[in-house]
């Protein structure tokens, strides 16, 4: 079974590595071997045979369906060691300012900023980008933060094509945004002792997971602690 592996050995040493599972390989004659596929440089594929010795052998003399496969598996393991990168920040719209019965309250709308960068040589297709984003809603006149409100958000994000060492811009979904403040002279009615004269809505926090097919590739979090402390 193993015959026509001879013809283009380059390489034959014992390895002890894990790659991908051994699987019935044929070259473009018909001839099969067990192997499994260990690394892929340029056109040249890696791969440790069922008896535990390694060849290098020109992925051109498999099967079209073996060839596919090689491939497959180097673009899998790519995404796994760092071919995309993540970056974001969150962005706000031009603000708007009024005021009424002695409150000045300033509305605008806010969301982050996804950025992905593909680090090789070849383009990357089929992206998708689940995002889950935390904001809280400040209470006017509260006495302590915590009576405001957290409010939490998903979405998702669909690239086609990713192309080689290029970058992708993506705009989550926004949030409306209020800033409050009590103007001076005024006091809030009731027995206010303690009540806050300003109130503001922040964002809290994004949770990025990059999909690429339904293999998760990459996640990520602004604060970091955000995957600890929520739930998907």
């Amino acid at each position: 079974m193993y015959r026509f592996i001879t013809q283009f050995i380059w390489i034959l040493v014992p390895i002890f590595c894990i790659g991908s599972e051994y699987r019935t390989f044929t070259d473009q004659q018909g001839r099969e071997m067990e192997a499994k596929v260990t690394q892929v440089s340029g056109d040249d594929v890696f791969i440790e045979r069922s008896d535990r010795l390694a060849t290098k052998v020109s992925i051109s003399v498999f099967s079209e369906e073996d060839q596919g496969y090689i491939h497959q598996w180097a673009l899998e393991e790519s995404l796994k060691n760092g071919a995309i990168e993540m970056r974001f920040c969150d962005r706000e719209s031009d603000k708007s300012s009024s005021s009424c019965g002695g409150i000045k309250s300033t509305t605008y709308d806010a969301h982050y900023e996804v950025v992905l960068k593909n680090t090789t040589d070849q383009a990357i297709g089929n992206i998708r980008v689940e995002y889950l984003i935390l904001k809280f809603t400040d209470e006017v006149a509260a006495k302590k933060r915590s009576m405001g409100e957290m409010e939490r958000k998903k979405g998702t994000k669909q690239i086609e094509q990713l192309l080689s060492r290029s970058e992708k811009r993506l705009a989550t979904d926004s949030f409306p945004m209020l800033e409050t403040q009590l103007l001076s002279g005024w006091r809030w009615s009731g027995h206010d002792g303690g009540k806050a004269r300003e109130s503001k809505d922040k964002l809290e926090g994004i949770w990025v997971k990059v999909y690429v097919d339904d293999l998760l590739v990459l996640e990520d979090s602004r604060p970091q602690s955000l995957v600890r402390k929520e739930v998907w």
